[in-house]
């Protein structure tokens, strides 16, 4: 009888373990529904042609920016995704080149497709470059004062990857300037530095940096 009573005890505390961790994770499956976030892995236009119009960066061992920078955005959409928003690309795995003739208008565009979805934040992902082999580390950089607390988040959340601090600022892009609504550029490293262009070419530090920029987002908009 008492083993019957201890069986019957264990399966119903499992059960109760099982379900709290079924509302958990529904829970976070809602944590962003209802918002609708714009996610712009940075560069990669191209002339009606076909020729280069906006290719990015390119590091010492041939990484691409708009490479990097699509993988991470795609890797970010699916976060987000996983928590219940819309997520709406402006270049993805499907369509991985934009089509244009001006590359500030397609920069201002991007940001235009935000304020258009009345999306809850616009998200620019770009990797940095210099002349100079050891520049290094992330930058962050807003305009608008409803970019701030998005942009602190970002901040924050990217430090824990130890690729140091390049720039924390507002700062008038294209992107930043034609977005109305919450707006950050984000600058995941540098790609002409051969350690940090070593890191951005790799998936798992991808999704590293992907999660990162998802817990800022959470951190800001989710309920």
């Amino acid at each position: 009888m008492t083993r019957i009573i201890t069986a019957r005890l264990s399966a119903c505390v499992l059960g109760i373990a099982l379900a709290s961790g079924a509302s958990e994770a529904a829970r976070a499956g809602d944590r962003l529904r209802g918002d609708t976030f714009v996610v712009d892995p940075g560069h990669g236009t191209r002339f009606p042609d076909g020729s280069p119009l906006n290719v990015g960066a390119v590091g010492p061992s041939g990484i691409e920016e708009n490479k990097v920078t699509l993988a991470v955005g795609e890797d970010l959409a699916a976060l987000l995704r996983a928590a219940g928003a819309t997520v709406v690309l402006t270049r993805s795995f499907a369509k991985p080149y934009r089509t244009a003739t001006d590359k500030r208008l397609d920069n201002r565009g991007r940001a235009t497709l935000a304020n258009t979805l009345h999306a809850t934040a616009f998200i620019a992902v770009h990797a940095d470059s210099s002349l100079a082999r050891t520049a290094h580390g992330t930058s962050v950089f807003w305009l608008r004062p409803n970019s701030t607390s998005l942009a602190n988040a970002v901040r924050a959340r990217l430090a824990p990857l130890r690729l140091g601090e390049a720039a924390f600022h507002i700062r008038d892009l294209a992107v930043t300037n034609e977005a109305r609504v919450p707006a950050v550029l984000v600058e995941l490293g540098y790609v002409s530095n051969p350690a940090q262009e070593r890191l951005l070419a790799t998936p798992s530090f991808q999704k590293r940096q992907a999660q990162a920029l998802f817990d800022a987002i959470a951190d800001t908009f989710a309920r």
